[in-house]
């Protein structure tokens, strides 16, 4: 059903005449190309209110988590670096429809090859859809061993894949969590709750609490576009382009931590499996573009998928630890020398 409050739009050029992303200071983004919120409040409280979510939610660490999901431009160089190897390594289901890239018409092979999409200046800050958990794992470990273009930095790292394995009937094999040491992880279920919910100062200062909606509110996001609504979840314009909305569009809707498009864009993996008797399905977290924007309420029941399956809605936002004293004692004497060199 189409949106009231979103204005007519045809076509993908249209949708990015409407918008206007933010300029990013560079100082934020980090050398690993990833703009990181640093989610504290060591012990908080954990979710008590209605719903399946109630008692999750604490974490006992600090940790960090990318402002914003996974880009195109991110997902289209991790995708390039195996598509183009074998045939094997394809990563997408929905490469013309839920990204901003579309299969390269120069390339001959082998494989595939994508590109950011012609005539749109926002495609590769488009959100990714149609990324599959295991996929997921397999972008974290290329991570952990510095986008490597070897096969066999999709292996190990963040996640064994040697693991991975089962079926809906006997349930999957796959390793529950992140491997110790890992540099990036899928955020597990309580990170991810924390960092779109939780508020440090939710009823003064440092006295913590939890929204029942995303982006600091207990009602939910206003579909529209960006400078009418709040959120691409339940927006409607027509042949997906909800989806051509870039991320960071809403750029001043943000969880309490600083999180971007945690309504809309892609709906979020996270590492915990549903269940306990045998390991079916994955979690995910917050409504996609197009999606009911119901599902963003905290008590809203908790949404999961096979590990291996390739739906359109699903993405990725990236989690990783605290740089260590020594790392960043390294980082400040580095940047010491080269201030004497350049003197």
């Amino acid at each position: 059903m189409m949106n009231k409050l979103a204005p007519v739009v045809h076509t993908a050029a249209a949708v990015a005449a409407v918008v206007t992303l933010p300029a990013t200071p560079l100082a934020a983004i980090g050398a690993d190309g990833f703009d990181w919120a640093t989610i504290g409040a060591v012990g908080n409280s954990a979710y008590t209110g209605p719903g399946a979510k109630t008692g999750r939610g604490r974490v006992d660490y600090t940790y960090r988590i990318s402002k914003l999901e996974i880009t195109t431009s991110q997902w289209l160089e991790f995708t390039n670096t195996f598509s183009t190897q074998t045939d094997q390594f394809n990563f997408t289901k929905y490469g013309p429809l839920y990204w901003g890239a579309t299969f390269d018409p120069t390339y001959g092979g082998p494989g595939v090859r994508y590109r950011l999409r012609p005539g749109d200046p926002n495609a590769g800050m488009r959100p990714v859809g149609g990324i599959s958990w295991r996929d997921a794992a397999r972008y974290c470990n290329w991570l952990h061993n510095g986008k490597s273009s070897s096969l066999s930095s999709l292996v190990t790292g963040a996640y064994d894949t040697t693991t991975f394995g089962g079926n809906r009937t006997t349930g999957y094999t796959d390793a529950a969590t992140h491997l110790a040491g890992a540099k990036y992880w899928i955020p597990t279920f309580d990170e991810l709750l924390k960092a779109m919910y939780y508020d440090p100062n939710r009823y003064g200062q440092a006295v913590g609490g939890w929204w029942n909606n995303m982006n600091r509110s207990d009602s939910p996001g206003i579909p529209g576009v960006p400078g009418v609504g709040t959120t691409s979840a339940d927006l409607d314009l027509g042949n997906r382009l909800e989806w051509t909305i870039p991320l960071g569009a809403y750029s001043n809707v943000t969880s309490p931590w600083g999180l971007l498009d945690t309504s809309g864009g892609a709906a979020e993996w996270t590492e915990d499996w549903s269940g306990s008797l045998k390991h079916l399905d994955r979690r995910t977290l917050g409504a996609a573009a197009g999606d009911a924007v119901e599902i963003d309420d905290i008590s809203f029941s908790i949404m999961n998928n096979d590990p291996d399956w390739l739906n359109s809605y699903q993405g990725l936002r990236i989690a990783t630890s605290i740089p260590s004293p020594g790392t960043i004692s390294v980082a400040i004497a580095g940047s010491i020398i080269c201030r004497k060199k350049r003197r």
